[in-house]
């Protein structure tokens, strides 16, 4: 009788162990939120130019920028990207890394990937779009377990030189 007691006991203290594993799982709920990145600031750049006849680039970049959050609990309070462009005549393909500075401290990280587009007219005016994936791959404090990827897209013109960038994404932490 107290084996069957013992193994009853062990059961139950297994069953409750499992649920609350399950429910504090269940409070890492995914989150949709979009964001809005301006006010860039170039930290450092390094240009080679590969092939001045067909404008051939290979551009690296060090970049600081602002990001507003639509989740209020994922406020970022600045953004860091290391990036390469690799475009002739103005399009081609960009991939880096980024890591986001949050209000309280915490950090976030991952890797981005895209293309770049630019078009110009006869007048001299030109417009660059570029759009592309990122995804999360690491973070600190609260965001040490992040997952999450998203979608972005910014545009600039010879009218609207200052770039904005906006995106989608999912997170999870």
């Amino acid at each position: 009788m107290k084996s069957s007691v013992k193994k009853t006991a062990l059961i139950l203290t297994a069953s409750a162990v499992a649920c609350f594993t399950l429910i504090g799982d269940a409070a890492a709920d995914k989150k949709e939120q979009t964001y809005v990145k301006s006010n860039y600031r170039t930290v450092a750049t390094s240009v080679l130019t590969v092939d001045q006849a067909s404008k051939h680039v290979i551009t690296q970049d060090v970049v600081l920028s602002d990001i507003k959050v639509s989740n209020p609990a994922f406020q970022i309070k600045d953004e860091l990207t290391y990036g390469q462009s690799d475009t002739i005549d103005g399009s081609g393909t960009s991939r880096g890394y980024f890591i986001d500075t949050h209000d309280d401290g915490s950090r976030t990280y991952g890797t981005y990937q895209g293309t770049i587009k630019k078009s110009s007219k006869p007048d001299g005016s030109w417009e660059v779009v570029s759009e592309g994936t990122y995804q999360y791959v690491g973070g600190s404090g609260k965001y040490q377990n992040i997952k999450g990827s998203g979608t972005y897209k910014s545009k600039s013109s010879s009218q609207h030189p200052d770039e904005r960038e906006e995106g989608r994404e999912t997170v999870e932490y």
